[in-house]
């Protein structure tokens, strides 16, 4: 049977005619694409503040899939926050920390991609630059992209003897970026598997091999840089099947 991946959902108000506001929860179009293509069932799940329903709801899951969005809310790392900050979405975040920390008891794998691996990093015990224009401190490249988002922008160095790098075969690959906050201190358990040509960190793994976040957005790029694709299989067919074969 095929591996259930879990992807938390966000949510949005928007403007209704008939109840002023609207509040929707939802998941992208993409994550569900990227789990369905590589041989994975999703599993949409919303925010919840109870902890044994989280647990019931990790239960029927073989990993985690943590999709983009919002800022991550400083509070969670110990700082105040930066005027560049961008939206930010606090119960969002209990409810994605609190969700993570369980997934790391039991070893289920994650797949972090942008703000994922950015709240998976804070989860650990890390920080993040809030606002990589005016905290980075250094010269750096493009990191928010004008382009479409399934066009690929710039190039990275993957760290040899990583997950990553056995994920792809190689030292070198190019990705999208669309991200202002990248990760800073790295967490507890973390080690850095990928870099762009200015230092910024692109992605991160534990030192178990249960846990992978990437910067980017390889599910945006699943048909037109077919490479992306690899991540999703490694994910799916290795790491959750893994955890499925040991419950």
């Amino acid at each position: 049977m095929a591996a259930i991946i879990g992807i938390p959902g966000s949510y949005a108000i928007f403007p209704s005619p008939i109840f002023h506001v609207s509040e929707k929860y939802f998941v992208n179009k993409a994550e569900m694409e990227a789990v369905k293509l590589n041989g994975g069932i999703p599993l949409p799940i919303p925010i919840l503040e109870d902890v044994e329903q989280m647990k019931t709801l990790l239960n029927l899951c073989d990993g985690l899939v943590l999709p983009g969005g919002a800022d991550v809310d400083p509070l969670y790392y110990g700082e105040e926050p930066h005027p560049k900050l961008g939206t930010v979405q606090p119960d969002m975040d209990e409810f994605i920390i609190k969700l993570l920390n369980l997934a790391f008891e039991v070893k289920m794998p994650v797949l972090g991609l942008c703000r994922g691996e950015q709240v998976i990093n804070v989860a650990k015990g890390g920080t993040l630059y809030q606002d990589i224009p005016s905290c980075y401190g250094k010269e750096h490249i493009m990191h928010q992209q004008t382009y479409r988002s399934n066009i690929t922008i710039h190039n990275i160095d993957i760290v040899e003897g990583t997950v990553l790098h056995k994920i792809f075969g190689s030292t070198k690959l190019r990705t999208n970026t669309m991200h202002h906050q990248s990760v800073k201190d790295l967490g507890k358990d973390l080690i850095v598997s990928a870099t762009a040509s200015d230092g910024i960190i692109e992605a991160i793994e534990s030192k178990d091999g249960t846990v992978l976040g990437v910067q980017w957005h390889p599910e945006t790029l699943i048909y037109t840089e077919k490479d992306m694709n690899k991540i999703f299989k490694y994910f799916i067919h290795t790491m959750a099947v893994n955890y499925k074969n040991g419950k």
